[in-house]
């Protein structure tokens, strides 16, 4: 017999629990206060199923009915019904293009002219929305990965560059192929929609056919709430860039070269960068890359949602 109260919980279980444990230190109402709520919205009492949920920054108690025809979220700091479909609520978080671009370019003029971006992600924390920036030394490879949050820089310490990283370092290494900056992009991206929201914009190196190929990939949500990736050529100049719109690639925290799932490429990646401090390899974020990593990596194994 098993005894479930020692079975392990998986690390990103463990994550995701983690994260709504710490916002409900900010909550107005418990599960009893906000089912009485919920039933009085959806004018039921057949409760199924009560959970918490956190999704694009808020965190909400969803109570399902039997049949689930009905479906009521609970905002947890109000106690006020959130209407069912919520825009953006399940979309990846956003910033505007400028702030996007702010962050980006406060995050390379605090490290100095010998860094720059080959990646920029939004995250919604307590304390307010943060962009990761990932940056680039130009001449010796490093990668660093600072936060820039409601104006202020946080920095991070130097790292190696691992698997696919050191391609992208290379990349805008002195000289570097790449004409486009992450900057001159978001202008180019928002030609788009006038009304996007972006959530990343990373530097992807590919060789096709024996031709090396330099994309940006900017993921952003549109004025209707539709999630979209825009692909630009980051060989050109951006007067000569044309965004290619393209159906959305979800990247999961396990898909390690950003190619649209887990597998063998993201697991060698990984292990070569075993008992090491690397902040992008660092899955459940214990300081080192290490056995948590590889069963994230191994929970998450096949193609992703698409």
């Amino acid at each position: 017999m098993i005894d479930q109260a020692s079975a392990p919980i998986p690390a990103a279980e463990f994550a995701a629990t983690q994260q709504k444990i710490q916002r409900l230190n900010y909550a107005g109402i418990d599960f009893a206060e906000a089912l009485p709520a919920a039933n009085a919205s959806a004018t039921r009492i057949d409760t199924e199923r009560m959970v918490l949920l956190y999704e694009a920054g808020i965190l909400a108690f969803r109570v399902t009915y039997f049949g689930a025809a009905t479906i009521v979220n609970i905002d947890s700091i109000t106690g006020a019904v959130i209407p069912v479909p919520v825009p953006g609520f399940g979309v990846e978080t956003t910033v505007s293009v400028a702030e996007m671009a702010g962050a980006v370019a406060h995050a390379q003029w605090m490290a100095g002219a010998e860094w720059i971006a080959i990646e920029a992600n939004a995250f919604q924390r307590i304390d307010g929305v943060t962009v990761q920036v990932l940056l680039a030394n130009r001449t010796t490879g490093r990668l660093m990965r600072p936060e820039v949050i409601l104006g202020f820089y946080l920095s991070t310490a130097e790292f190696l560059a691992q698997g696919s990283q050191v391609s992208r370092a290379a990349a805008v290494a002195i000289p570097s192929p790449v004409r486009t900056g992450c900057i001159a992009t978001l202008g180019v991206v928002q030609t788009v929609s006038p009304d996007l929201g972006v959530n990343r914009i990373a530097l992807e190196v590919a060789i096709v056919g024996g031709v090396t190929i330099y994309t940006w990939v900017t993921g952003f949500v549109d004025a209707a709430e539709v999630e979209r990736d825009a692909r630009t050529n980051a060989a050109l100049s951006p007067q000569k860039t044309i965004p290619i719109i393209v159906a959305p690639v979800h990247i999961g925290p396990a898909d390690l070269n950003a190619d649209g799932g887990v597998d063998g490429r993201d697991l060698a990646e990984l292990l070569a960068a075993w008992g090491s401090f690397n902040p992008l390899l660092d899955l459940d974020a214990n300081g080192w890359v290490g056995g948590g990593d590889l069963a994230i990596t191994l929970s998450s194994w096949g193609p992703g949602p698409g």
